[in-house]
C-alpha cells in the first residue's frame, strides 16, 4: 500500500518539475526508475533522504548514482501529503545531481509553487517528536510544553520564566503509531 502511495506522489511530482523547468522529459523517465522506499517510523529527525550506491566521496553524481529516494511513512499519510510531494521533489534535485544545499539548490526549491508545503517542516518535525516523547516537560506558571524523551528531574528551568520544569508522562511507553 506504501509502496503505490509513493509511486503516486513521484507521478504527481514529476510533472510540476517539469513545467517549472527543473527536468527535461528523459530525466522524468530516468527518475522513473530510481526505487523508492521508506525511513524508520520512529526517525524524528531525519523527513526523507536520497541515497546513493557507494563510490568516491564528492565529486558529480547523478540518477545513475542514485540508489533509493526514502521518504518517512507519516509524510504519506493524509495530512501531510503536499508536505509529502515537497520532499518528493527536494529528494528529486539530489538525483538529478544537486547534492549539496547550496544557492542553486535553494534557488530550485524555491520554484516548489506550494508555498505551504515548503514551509512544513518545522511543524512537521514537532508532529514527530511529540509523537516519540514519553515526558511532557511543562512549565507550571506559563503552560510551554517541551516534548522529550528523558525526564528532567528538575534540571531544567523555563526559559522565560525561571522556573523549574515540571515532568508530565504522556502515556506512552513508545514510539505511537499515528
Amino acid at each position: 500500500m506504501s509502496r503505490s502511495k509513493l509511486v503516486h506522489i513521484r507521478e504527481q511530482v514529476l510533472p510540476v518539475m517539469i513545467d517549472i523547468g527543473v527536468i527535461n522529459l528523459t530525466q522524468a523517465d530516468d527518475l522513473r526508475m530510481v526505487p523508492l522506499g521508506m525511513i524508520r517510523r520512529n526517525a524524528t529527525r531525519m523527513h526523507a533522504v536520497c541515497r546513493y550506491h557507494p563510490g568516491p566521496r564528492g565529486g558529480d553524481k547523478g540518477i545513475d548514482d542514485v540508489k533509493e529516494i526514502a521518504i518517512h511513512p507519516v509524510a504519506i499519510e493524509d495530512k501531510w501529503r503536499d508536505y509529502a510531494q515537497f520532499l518528493m521533489y527536494h529528494e528529486m534535485l539530489h538525483a538529478i545531481g544537486h547534492v549539496r544545499h547550496d544557492r542553486l539548490f535553494r534557488d530550485l526549491e524555491a520554484r516548489w509553487p506550494d508555498k505551504n508545503a515548503r514551509e512544513s517542516g518545522p511543524s512537521f518535525g514537532r508532529h514527530l517528536r511529540q509523537r516519540a516523547a514519553r515526558w511532557n516537560w511543562t512549565c507550571p506558571r506559563c503552560e510551554r510544553e517541551h516534548y522529550r524523551s528523558r525526564r528532567s528531574n528538575g534540571r531544567y528551568l523555563c526559559r522565560v520564566c525561571k522556573v523549574k520544569l515540571i515532568d508530565v508522562p504522556t502515556g506512552q511507553t513508545h514510539d505511537a503509531e499515528s
